[in-house]
């Protein structure tokens, strides 16, 4: 209970401050009165709890649905389908302005938020009568989040307006090249640093907060060297293309790889990849960062904190009342080397609804994505597919369900009943060990630091990924492809393949791939798929036929080749193409919000 009280109080504190914790220019104009009513809030220990915990809450509710990430849709994993409301999914998709605002309204508003709660603590937190222990976590923290903030902003908008000390500007500040965002966020990690956060919160804190199962939920020593490498990639990479930087970042993963071998850091590789998104492992210690809803109760519509609306977002709307904002893309799908890690990221048959069992064996009958009622090419007009929105369907955020509906605590199974909850504590896998691996293998790859340790963590995150995992012959390439297969169909990792790709400057590739002739064999002639058909049977007596249902496979008669559904844009426009708009609620305020 005490957990609960602290971040339920919470929320009173942004009520308290609400004039505070707005929107991105409301906090640059706000009147100063509100400011000092939340500033004077800051005198004990348990204000700096409360605080921090404010600071959570944001984090939670600014990625609480898929709004704040549409951005992500320009990946070459992820697309959508069409939709009333899948307009701005598209638009990223297609690498286009959306006429629907929500994807940046949110995802602007939401992480201002976060770096208007975090201003807070930096600002106040020396002024409570706490240990310089508990100063040090709260600011340690803030400075993390903060960091964080700018960092997902600035790989969607570009140039930012700033403000880390809630002042308000009467609509007036300019913007920040990026150069200088990253300036602040790596004095952020600089400063976090030097606040020596703990490597656990375990048994460290009366009240328990910081830690939940094997996972810290406050961010740590060694967070902070995550994200600091994630930066220091990020800035060797577009548009900044500083190249010195890459060696840093393999500095930090050594640190990291180094600090897991010698048990200073307790995180390790879940033993299976079908535990990696699973509720039953949803405080793993494979964690570096989690965003934790354990103890936020509220659901989708109520007015306290919002737990994690992803369960549905994934499944298609033919299944079992999925919402079907994003699916697999095809061409991506059909790269992704086969092993456990596909068979956990993609459900590897699709499990059809309505009560249908084979007659022989009373299972579910389950089908292959692509296969058709008749073994023939895909005609829409015909509607000939089993599933169709035609299209690879993840399953990160699947949960299993029992005869009830109640979830199942146990690695999801694509050919068991799903829930239909709209919302469940799922934890957020902000940055997982296999990453930080991916990263480092990377990053050594390039620097040519620090290979032989790079090489055997990369060894470790391939092992469980595959069947037969292959040589390594490129060490730089083959993280980078590793890291993009870890995070597929997942936009709430830190970085997602969106992100990657963003850096790597490679996302004109995608949008070429989908503009051109789209010719790639995505299912070949001969591959094994998994259908049912109605065979028609006589009971003894009875002259009438009935049907059952048989489950059964066939060889797929033709090389797949279909392009994706929606096309994209006819030109690239470079960073046009690449950065999203500025809401424009923000630039009709600011004038000097603009690209």
């Amino acid at each position: 209970m005490k957990k609960n009280k602290y971040i339920l109080t919470a929320g009173a504190l942004l009520a308290l401050s609400g004039a505070v914790l707005s929107s991105c220019n409301d906090f640059l104009t706000e009147d100063p009165k509100g400011r000092l009513v939340t500033e004077n809030f800051f005198q004990t220990e348990n204000d700096l709890t409360l605080a921090v915990n404010a600071l959570y809450y944001n984090v939670q509710t600014g990625q609480r649905h898929t709004n704040p990430f549409i951005v992500d849709w320009q990946g070459s994993d992820i697309t959508s389908a069409t939709g009333s409301n899948k307009g701005p999914y598209l638009s990223a998709d297609a690498y286009e302005e959306p006429s629907d605002y929500k994807g940046v309204n949110d995802l602007w508003g939401m992480t201002y938020n976060i770096i208007q709660a975090a201003n807070l603590i930096i600002d106040n937190a020396d002024k409570c009568a706490a240990s310089a222990q508990d100063i040090n976590i709260g600011k340690g923290n803030a400075y993390f989040w903060r960091a964080y903030a700018y960092f997902r902003l600035v790989r969607v908008f570009g140039p930012l307006p700033v403000n880390i000390h809630n002042e308000p500007d009467n609509n007036s500040t300019p913007l920040t090249d990026v150069e200088g965002i990253y300036k602040l966020i790596v004095e952020d990690l600089d400063n976090a640093e030097r606040c020596a956060l703990p490597t656990t919160y375990e048994g460290l804190r009366k009240d328990g907060l910081g830690y939940v199962g094997e996972m810290n939920t406050w961010i740590t020593e060694q967070a902070v060297k995550a994200l600091q490498m994630a930066v220091y990639m990020n800035l060797a990479g577009y548009p900044l293309n500083k190249a010195e930087y890459m060696e840093k970042a393999a500095d930090k993963g050594y640190e990291i790889y180094t600090g897991v071998q010698n048990g200073t850091y307790r995180h390790a590789l879940l033993p299976n990849w079908n535990q990696v998104y699973s509720i039953a492992d949803n405080f793993a210690s494979e964690m570096i960062v989690g965003i934790s809803y354990y103890d936020s109760p509220g659901t989708m519509g109520n007015a306290g904190v919002y737990t994690s609306q992803f369960p549905l977002c994934h499944r298609f709307s033919q299944f079992n009342g999925g919402w079907g904002d994003f699916a697999g893309e095809r061409h991506f799908w059909a790269d992704f080397p086969e092993g456990p890690r596909k068979r956990a990221v993609y459900d590897p048959v699709i499990r059809l609804y309505g009560g249908l069992t084979d007659y022989a064996t009373g299972e579910p009958i389950c089908v292959s994505w692509w296969a058709t009622k008749d073994e023939q090419p895909y005609n829409a007009s015909k509607k000939n597919a089993f599933v169709e929105v035609y299209h690879p369907m993840f399953s990160p955020f699947s949960i299993n369900a029992d005869s009830d509906g109640n979830a199942l605590i146990q690695p999801y199974d694509c050919r068991m009943n799903t829930t239909t909850f709209q919302s469940y504590p799922q934890t957020h896998r902000t940055i997982r060990l296999a990453e930080v691996y991916c990263w480092f293998a990377e990053a050594a790859g390039r620097s040519g630091k620090h290979t032989a340790e790079a090489t055997a963590a990369l060894q470790q995150v391939m092992a469980r990924a595959y069947d037969n995992a292959p040589a390594i012959t490129d060490l730089a390439e083959q993280g980078y492809q590793e890291h993009g297969y870890e995070v597929a169909g997942y936009p709430l990792a830190l970085c997602s393949k969106r992100s990657d790709e963003f850096r790597m400057n490679r996302m004109e590739q995608n949008w070429a791939y989908r503009h051109g002739s789209q010719d790639k064999i995505i299912v070949p002639k001969g591959t094994t798929t998994y259908s049912y058909k109605q065979e028609k049977y006589y009971e003894e007596g009875n002259p009438r036929p009935k049907y059952r249902n048989v489950a059964y496979t066939y060889e797929l008669g033709y090389d797949l080749i279909m392009p994706e559904n929606m096309e994209v844009a006819p030109s690239w426009n470079g960073e046009n193409s690449i950065y999203q708009v500025y809401p424009p609620t923000e630039t009709e305020k600011n004038p000097n919000i603009k690209r």
